[in-house]
């Protein structure tokens, strides 16, 4: 069931962040429930109710959700407005070179796709090379809480809560303060449609 893989994709496919690899973060809310999760690693914890995934043959994919705690202000409102819809778009271009449908309004075979971003951090300067002035950008990335739902009853399907650090060296013909961010973005939005066209 291609809904099934799309879970196992929000799990498998890191979503790198900064400062948050190798440890949990505290629930943010965005879920519906966090009593299902199981832990699979200091990174990952996912719950899947694979009987229920069966009906499903579509799903609605909400716009993407910020949770972020932000003392310091590093993230502006036009920072979150391109992440997030940057991430909105991979998603729906994803499925749509799939042979999955998206759907717009609520029924009983189509389940909704929440995700929210729990975490963003920008790349910043790192050695490459030991001793050299040659450097790179990398780290950055971005965290995410993400469910399926019934679309007619809200009751949760799935959900994932994950957190790594993201890719260490990225080139300078692609820097940007959320160039990590975006790879990653890229690269799960890719695993995704090339899991979901295999089925």
């Amino acid at each position: 069931m291609k809904l099934r893989i799309i879970v196992l994709a929000l799990v498998a496919i890191t979503l790198a962040t900064a400062g948050c690899g190798g440890k949990h973060r505290k629930p943010t809310g965005f879920l519906s429930d966090y009593s299902k999760l199981v832990e699979e690693s200091a990174s990952t914890m996912r719950y899947m109710n694979e009987a229920a995934l069966a009906k499903y043959s579509g799903f609605i994919v909400d716009p993407i959700q910020t949770r972020i705690d932000d003392p310091d202000g590093a993230l502006t409102d036009e920072d979150i407005a391109d992440l997030t819809s940057y991430m909105y778009d991979k998603i729906v271009e994803a499925i749509q070179k799939s042979d999955d449908r998206i759907a717009y309004q609520p029924a009983p075979d189509v389940a909704r796709l929440r995700i929210a971003f729990t975490d963003i951090g920008k790349s910043h300067p790192i050695s490459i090379l030991p001793y050299s002035s040659i450097a790179g950008f990398g780290i950055g990335g971005a965290s995410v809480e993400a469910e399926l739902v019934d679309s007619l009853t809200g009751q949760q399907i799935a959900a994932v809560v994950q957190s790594k650090e993201g890719q260490s060296k990225v080139p300078f013909t692609t820097l940007g303060d959320w160039t990590a961010a975006k790879q990653t973005i890229d690269t799960w939005a890719k695993n995704l449609e090339k899991r979901l066209s295999a089925e």
